[in-house]
């Protein structure tokens, strides 16, 4: 092997500075001879200079070029040129172990007296290869996703862009180049007023941020955008660029607007016809061409709903796809079809506006089932079927404004001696025996007359025959229908019917109902099995319960009732249980009307919930004040009728009144009577344990009057019962009344039910209380019912007293 030396004069320090670059640096002589090989280089090939120096190059030469690397260099010497021009490049050299890496390779033609050197520099260019494909990689995607995206600087002029964004505006790069988005892109300035101004705010936004624009790009289409900003920042943390996507949203924004009209038809008063026209036409707007229909399952018969414009009758290539509209349960409730002859839109937003539309009429026919079965709950009696007073009211109004000169026979029917039934069989066998009464008057009536249920066994009936002869006639008829006996539980029952007739010269809905009940009363009073028109002598006491019922309205509705508070206090500690809130009515003329005076008339004329609904919120404020002022009612009980469970809204105005008076669920009591508890139906009682659920007792009144069984009081709900005063006042002096008295206590305490005692007015009744260990005592002999701005100052004073009394 021949040696080599590199020679060089004293001030020469060339090779010295070569040797220590950071570049791999080849020198090479006339023949190809390696004559210097630095140590960059032999980190860079893998090779020690020793086995590089003094032989070819072609040894470093990667062997895909071999092959043209001679002739190459043979044609660059012969060319004479001081350097070779152009020869900067990237290079995949192989190293020694075999291993391949990229480099930046120069290559220079140096002439040293006449001879022709060629000196390499090289260095790893890995990492910018690397980097470089990544950005290639990088700019192919962004190039090639649905979304179009733009990068632009700070001077928010653009600097790139994606085929998405041409494809979506219509403007090339070198169209756009330069160009601000905001001179580029067109904004409609008339919908919505302040477009400009948000898509200004956007662009100028330095931090991410989003928003939706109506835009217009080259061919002036309106699209609705949404325009995100992401915000690029260099280095040394200074804005550089701005990067913008755009989501085309015209079609999400036509959806949004059907569900938002629609949900909107569904909360407001449209009907469901209404509601039904609106998706058919938000649907032929999405997707023009189109021909919508709707069907509605309506007592198991698929019926027309609703349908938008039909397409011409000569229209080509129409496609028709029917759907089934399905409850949560997956039981088909409707059918939504669509007739189409083709559109540009894709089948993929056919689907998300048919799927959209489903849901949305799965809603709507939902809510109107919903709307249809509160309608039977408002208008007809859940037992019988039968239709309730609201009804009843609404039909005889409904006859006056149809037949100005035509005044009905109003009938009102109840049977006779029903307690006889339930002291025999129980009271379920009352509702056996409403059952049968129903169905015996419709089998006699037919469709002949109008036949309603108002209350327990007792029945209206609305005959619009004019001849007296007829009214009587089917006044006998009706004494007849029950001539056989009625036979539940193995016992035969013979009943009879009591029948008061109103054939007023009235208009008065009112007026005739309430003398057809007070000629059915007289009847009844008489003895029962018979029937009796109203006449003269009773109009007096009709016309003022008539009178009376109007001032009870103009009461309720100004708010002239008021209430008292009535203390209940723990029998051994002398503390307060809580008190009862009591309605009282002082009226202008009428003077004081008794409560249980009022009441009825209120349940008679239909005002009842309405005294109810009054009550518990006026009952709510006052605690609620009452402990804002920092004094302590454990808790406040609220009387309320049987028909006002019936209301499906009742919890939700119990809630209403707590949550707006800050008062919690267990500080409330709702008390029912006996009998009322008798008549709870599945549905009221759902209401009662959703109020349970609310923490608010439930109390049993007037415990012992009625006819209820243990079995049921053990099932309810219930948290406390009221033993009433009438049996208070006796126990002392009967001694069956006593036992009574001892075994309700008992039976209470044993069931974990607070008992509390009405009517205790003096100190042996409470002697007797406490023996028997019945735990509340409400009555006289502590308090009279207080008005309520007493209370603070009883509580504060009178109250401590009271210790001493027991």
């Amino acid at each position: 092997m021949r040696s080599f030396s590199l020679r060089y004069t004293g001030d020469n320090i060339l090779f010295p500075a070569l040797e220590q670059s950071m570049m791999a640096v080849v020198l090479i002589n006339e023949k190809d001879e390696v004559l210097f090989f630095n140590r960059s280089a032999e980190k860079l090939w893998g090779y020690q200079r020793q086995e590089v120096l003094g032989k070819d190059v072609s040894g470093l030469v990667p062997s895909y070029l071999k092959g043209i690397h001679s002739g190459f260099i043979s044609h660059n010497r012969e060319g004479g040129e001081a350097r070779v021009e152009g020869m900067s490049r990237e290079l995949l050299l192989e190293r020694k172990d075999g291993s391949t890496v990229w480099t930046r390779f120069s290559l220079s033609k140096v002439n040293v007296g006449g001879r022709l050197h060629y000196l390499a520099l090289v260095r790893d260019a890995s990492i910018d290869m690397e980097r470089q494909e990544q950005q290639r990689l990088l700019i192919l995607a962004v190039d090639h996703v649905d979304r179009p995206v733009i990068v632009l600087d700070t001077g928010r002029r653009i600097v790139q862009m994606n085929r998405a964004f041409t494809d979506m505006f219509g403007y090339s790069m070198k169209e756009a180049a330069s160009h601000t988005l905001d001179s580029l892109l067109r904004l409609d300035e008339s919908s919505p007023a302040d477009n400009r101004e948000r898509f200004h705010r956007l662009i100028w936004q330095d931090s991410h941020d989003y928003d939706e624009i109506l835009l217009s790009g080259k061919n002036n289409q309106q699209i609705w955008i949404k325009a995100s900003t992401s915000p690029v920042y260099g280095a040394d943390k200074q804005l550089q660029n701005i990067v913008m996507t755009f989501s085309d949203i015209t079609e999400d924004l036509r959806l949004r607007e059907l569900e938002k009209d629609t949900l909107a038809a569904m909360s407001g008063h449209q009907s469901f016809q209404e509601t039904g026209e609106i998706i058919c036409h938000h649907i032929e707007n999405i997707l023009p061409g189109t021909e919508v229909s709707l069907q509605y399952l309506h007592n198991g018969v698929m019926s027309p709903w609703a349908a938008s414009a039909a397409i011409e009758p000569a229209a080509e290539n129409v496609a028709e796809r029917s759907m089934s509209i399905r409850r949560r349960d997956g039981m088909t409730t409707g059918l939504l079809t669509f007739r189409s002859h083709g559109g540009k839109e894709t089948l993929d937003f056919i689907d998300r506006v048919a799927d959209i539309s489903i849901h949305l009429c799965a809603l709507a026919i939902e809510q109107e089932y919903n709307r249809l079965q509160i309608e039977q709950l408002v208008q007809f009696d859940s037992l019988t079927g039968l239709p309730n007073r609201n009804y009843l009211n609404q039909h005889i109004d409904s006859i006056f404004d149809d037949r100005e000169e035509h005044r009905p026979a109003v009938f009102a029917v109840s049977v006779d001696n029903i307690r006889d039934v339930i002291d025999a069989a129980g009271y379920s066998a009352t509702e056996q025996v409403v059952i049968y009464m129903a169905n015996r008057l419709l089998a006699l009536i037919g469709t002949e007359a109008f036949l309603s249920r108002t209350e327990g066994t007792q029945f209206v009936i609305v005959y619009t025959d004019m001849e007296i002869s007829n009214i009587t006639w089917l006044a006998e008829k009706l004494k007849t229908i029950v001539a056989e006996p009625v036979v539940i539980n193995d016992h035969a029952f013979h009943l009879s019917l009591s029948i008061g007739i109103s054939h007023e010269q009235t208009r008065d809905r009112d007026y005739l109902i309430s003398t057809a009940l007070s000629a059915m009363d007289s009847r009844s009073d008489a003895g029962g099995n018979d029937w009796r028109f109203f006449n003269a002598e009773m109009n007096k006491v009709i016309r003022e319960r008539v009178l009376m019922g109007a001032a009870l309205k103009n009461a309720i509705a100004d708010g002239t009732l008021r209430l008292v508070y009535q203390p209940q206090i723990f029998a051994v500690t002398g503390e307060l249980y809580g008190v009862e809130a009591l309605a009282r009515w002082r009226d202008p003329n009428f003077g004081d009307v008794p409560p249980d005076r009022f009441i009825a008339l209120a349940e008679e004329n239909g005002e009842i919930e309405n005294i109810g609904n009054w009550v518990l919120r006026e009952a709510c404020r006052q605690l609620g004040q009452w402990r804002e002022m920092g004094i302590n009612v454990p808790t406040v009980s609220v009387n309320l009728s049987a028909l006002q469970l019936r209301n499906r809204h009742l919890v939700d105005v119990i809630r209403e009144a707590l949550e707006t008076w800050s008062v919690p669920g267990d500080k409330l009591t709702i008390e029912i009577t006996e009998t009322g508890m008798m008549e709870l139906d599945k549905e009221m009682l759902l209401q009662i344990h959703e109020l349970r659920k609310m923490g608010v007792g439930l109390s049993i009144d007037d415990f012992g009057t009625g006819f209820s069984g243990l079995s049921r009081l053990a099932s309810l709900p219930v948290s406390e019962i009221k033993i009433d005063k009438s049996f208070i006042g006796k126990g002392l002096t009967e001694d069956r009344q006593k036992a009574l008295v001892e075994a309700m206590t008992g039976i209470g305490n044993s069931l974990d039910l607070t008992v509390v005692a009405e009517g205790v007015e003096t100190h042996e009744q409470l002697t007797f209380m406490r023996s028997i260990h019945c735990p509340v005592i409400q009555g006289y002999y502590f308090s009279r019912p207080l008005p309520a701005e007493n209370v603070p100052q009883w509580v504060q004073e009178s109250l401590p007293a009271l210790k001493n009394k027991l």
